[in-house]
């Protein structure tokens, strides 16, 4: 007969987790920092995500589709979005690691006011290009006259416009850079009715009165080339000496949409110009007496 008594179970001992408050008191104020350190740049990241997901969705996608330029604002509001952010998780951070920030603060704000004395022109730019954005001044591709100081005058193509600055093509074909706080005056040209203006010097044939005849005749058979009414042509005399003459040719279209040929329309002058013998051709010609010519198109 087996013994009625029972076995005794023993279970396995399993190691002690030490509490963490049975840790000492450094220690548990690491770990605690610790964990408070992961949580705040967690949030961060998440602020930071949602934030640029909604500067693209509800400020750049809407606005960009009837404000192409806006995109130049894109990057700007990130950065200053993406700043705050840093310094609120920096200010997070020292906090929970107990760092003193009085005397950060206190050295921050002077940092800034001196930067912000020594940035006052970066600034200025920067309320200028919103102007230009906000008013819609000139947009890329325009022919501008731009008026930076007394007697400073820089003309050319509209190839970029930024927060701080506009860029321009010149005749020469240079880039010009231009702080947008030292846009002064602006004007369009490729606003409003389209102008043509094209100067030329021709050899004395006759009175002024039958010269500008003769000149607005050839001058009308070019408008109607270029599919421009003729009535919008008109002949000046702008200077003379006792050998030639100075003849100015201006066309306009009164619809600011409208299309000016103005490479058909000087080569119709030209042509019909030499074709009278006012020009010289590409034939010597003891007779005729040389001529310079220049248009300038605004």
């Amino acid at each position: 007969m087996r013994s009625g008594s029972r076995r005794a179970v023993q279970a396995t001992p399993t190691p002690s987790v030490p509490a963490l408050n049975a840790l000492p008191a450094e220690q548990h104020k690491l770990i605690t920092q610790g964990y408070e350190t992961l949580i705040a740049l967690v949030v961060a990241f998440i602020v930071w995500r949602l934030c640029f997901a909604a500067i693209d969705r509800f400020f750049a996608r809407r606005l960009l589709l009837k404000h192409p330029r806006a995109k130049t604002y894109l990057s700007p509001i990130k950065s200053i979005v993406g700043g705050v952010i840093v310094v609120v998780l920096a200010l997070t951070l020292l906090r929970i690691w107990d760092v003193d920030i009085g005397p950060a603060v206190w050295s921050a704000g002077a940092i800034t006011a001196v930067l912000a004395f020594g940035a006052q022109w970066v600034v200025r730019d920067w309320l200028a290009g919103y102007s230009i954005f906000a008013e819609g001044q000139f947009d890329v591709g325009d022919r501008v006259e731009i008026t930076t100081g007394i007697n400073s005058l820089i003309s050319g193509v509209v190839e970029a416009i930024g927060v701080r600055t506009t860029r321009l093509i010149d005749r020469h074909g240079r880039s010009v850079f231009i702080p947008n706080g030292n846009i002064y005056v602006t004007t369009n040209l490729s606003r409003g009715a389209k102008r043509l203006d094209i100067s030329f010097d021709v050899p004395w044939r006759g009175t002024v009165d039958d010269m500008k005849k003769a000149i607005l005749a050839i001058a009308k058979g070019a408008a109607q080339v270029a599919k421009i009414d003729d009535q919008s042509v008109f002949v000046t005399l702008d200077a003379f000496t006792p050998e030639k003459a100075t003849f100015r040719v201006s066309v306009r279209a009164p619809d600011p949409h409208a299309h000016v040929d103005d490479g058909a329309i000087r080569e119709y002058l030209a042509e019909q110009l030499q074709a009278k013998g006012w020009l010289p051709s590409g034939e010597k010609d003891e007779s005729a007496t040389p001529a310079d010519g220049s248009a300038k198109q605004s």
